[in-house]
């Protein structure tokens, strides 16, 4: 029974992973949890099916011990840090993203341990990948709208002029991480493996149409990433290649220097042609905005060297460390090494060190025997398992160079497949002829596969019915529908009391129905009720300028100033650079004078009984 059903079940696996992934890729611009959440009950569910359902031989593509102790270690840390962070509901986002990482990471190397199985997957990411490259070309040719598939997308840079490749991504940069890894990956393959030769072709094309994707995309970390992961691939190519004999690096050498040439005459012709990419490829090395974003992380983290500030807090320590040129919202770093310093300090530096180190020696040496040393014993250089790690050094190599100067380990879609790639240097991967010798019990990789997927799953199942509500809220709230809004949100707060957008929904529904009624007595207690809820959304994100800039608001309309007065400080506290706050806090000022000069004079003192005047 169990050899029918297994099929079935890695199948059923396979394709909710693949569905996850790309899902997660159309999503790339959503700051909202909830879609998130669907596709990371997918990747749970999928995870959960593999675990009860699937085979796992093991033994010969067993992930280093080494490699596993350090991700426990740094996953533990961040899951550790993200339950203790000051706004535990942002903190909830890298919860997650690391939860549902660390589940790729033990199906990849467990149900996905054999190359075929890689090789599958990656395909299938490359299909996606050329998809989001054939929009780009759109775009482009267009003039830069954002989306042709995604009708809402489309008006989000209504007017923009410049024309950059995003493919269903909204950000051109982050599109050009998801490329640049697929491309060295298919690389890889098209190079290295022992697969037909017409399937290796077509491989080649897939990941060419890659490198053509960042090119479109203007992205100069992109470009920088490209050219790091290039770089690695050619050198561990001619390691190979001087161990496989002269005439086979000549040979080998020869071809690859032409078609590199001729990729790169064409790549650049096709930057010079445009004038948008062009600009970017001149401004690759500077960037005013992200060194003010940078000196706002370092700030960020001189106040808890150690431990960091917690999960999610640049958000707010980016607002008071930021430069006065700096008025949109300093979301993230714009650097994954100064973003995970300051939000997770020295110690999660370090366990992020040991992880990384871990794996990329763990590659080396299945480099070293797979490529090196069985090269060298006479055995032919094409290697399905020496493809996948080539690649995935080559891989590595663009985000190591890449995040230096963006936040894609910040990108869901993008993070996953990076977890992929780790998975891959940590586990070579089973060979045909060695599944059939699992000396490991099969309880032990499926608990290393549940045990993550079942904490992600359930996780998401708490949360759903909350952000389901609460997104609905805000639909309705931006429809200006408040009755609906205000409903909304307190059913959202039936499901969920620790999201603070819910109360900021609720506030924001409740002064939309004052601001509708004429008498001032009938506005004054739905104004009361906003307050308290803005209060509410003010304990749970104690950090944010948001919320006692709302309720200072709020006092300016029932003519409360005083109090307004310590809302406004308290706002400028947390966002001291923030124009906006200081445009409110004038017309303030304004409405406070006005008021005072309104006010009727007392009326004259009258004498004291039996007394002087």
């Amino acid at each position: 029974m169990h050899r029918r059903v297994a099929p079935a079940a890695g199948a059923l696996t396979f394709a909710l992973l693949v569905a996850a992934l790309v899902f997660l890729q159309v999503l790339s611009s959503q700051k909202d949890l909830l879609p998130f959440l669907e596709a990371y009950a997918a990747i749970g569910i999928a995870s959960l099916i593999a675990a009860l359902a699937a085979t796992f031989p093991v033994q010969a593509g067993a992930a280093a011990k080494s490699c596993v102790l350090a991700t426990l270690i740094f996953c533990g840390y961040v899951v550790a840090r993200a339950l203790t962070s000051p706004v535990s509901y942002v903190a909830r986002a890298d919860l997650y993203l690391v939860l549902a990482a660390l589940t790729v990471y033990a199906l990849a190397v467990t149900f996905l341990n054999t190359p075929g199985k890689r090789f599958a997957l990656v395909i299938a990411l490359l299909l996606a990948g050329l998809a989001h490259v054939v929009v780009s070309v759109a775009q482009v040719i267009r003039g830069g709208s954002l989306s042709l598939l995604i009708p809402a997308l489309q008006s989000i840079e209504e007017g923009s002029r410049e024309t950059r490749g995003a493919g269903l991504y909204v950000s051109p940069n982050h599109l050009a991480g998801l490329l640049e890894l697929l491309g060295a990956l298919g690389l890889g393959i098209a190079c290295w493996s022992r697969r037909p030769a017409w399937a290796r072709v077509c491989i080649g094309y897939l990941a060419a149409s890659c490198y053509a994707g960042v090119a479109l995309s203007g992205s100069r970390g992109g470009y920088l990433g490209v050219a790091a992961s290039v770089l690695v691939f050619a050198l561990l190519s001619l390691l190979v290649l001087g161990k496989a004999g002269g005439r086979q690096l000549l040979k080998f050498s020869a071809i690859g220097l032409i078609v590199g040439s001729l990729l790169g005459v064409g790549l650049w012709t096709l930057l010079q042609q445009n004038a948008t990419l062009t600009e970017k490829l001149q401004k690759i090395v500077t960037d005013p905005a992200r060194l003010d974003l940078w000196r706002a992380a370092i700030e960020q983290w001189k106040l808890q060297p150690w431990t960091g500030t917690g999960s999610g807090t640049y958000l707010y320590y980016g607002r008071e460390f930021r430069a006065p040129t700096m008025q949109m919202d300093p979301v993230d770093v714009h650097n994954d090494y100064l973003h995970l310093l300051a939000e997770y300090g020295l110690i999660g530096a370090a366990a992020f060190l040991l992880f990384f180190c871990a794996h990329v020696w763990r590659g080396w040496k299945t480099f070293a025997a797979l490529g090196l040393r069985r090269v060298a014993a006479g055995a032919p250089p094409l290697s399905d398992r020496l493809a996948l790690t080539i690649g995935a050094l080559s891989a590595l190599a663009a985000y190591v160079v890449h995040s230096a100067v963006d936040y894609n380990l910040h990108i869901a879609a993008n993070a996953l497949l990076v977890a992929l790639v780790f998975a891959v240097l940590a586990a070579p991967g089973l060979v045909e002829e060695e599944r059939t010798r699992s000396a490991v019990p099969r309880l032990t990789p499926r608990f290393a596969v549940a045990i993550p997927a079942l904490a992600l799953l359930l996780l998401c199942i708490r949360h759903l019915p909350g952000e389901y509500f609460a997104d609905r809220a805000r639909l309705a709230l931006w429809r200006e529908d408040s009755g609906a809004a205000a409903e909304l949100a307190l059913k959202a707060l039936e499901h969920e009391g620790q999201n603070p957008h819910i109360y900021f929904y609720l506030g924001r529904a409740l002064r939309a129905s004052a601001a509708d009624l004429a008498d001032p007595e009938e506005q004054r207690p739905l104004y009361e009720t906003a307050i308290k809820a803005h209060a509410k959304a003010q304990r749970l994100a104690p950090l944010d300028a948001t919320y006692p800039l709302e309720q200072a608001m709020l006092y300016d309309k029932l003519g409360r100033f005083e109090q307004a007065e310590q809302m406004f400080a308290r706002a400028q506290a947390r966002d001291p650079r923030a124009v906006y706050i200081a445009q409110e806090y004038r017309a303030h000022q304004e409405l406070w004078d006005k008021s005072r000069t309104q006010s009727p004079s007392p009326p004259p003192a009258q004498p004291a009984p039996g007394g002087e005047p």
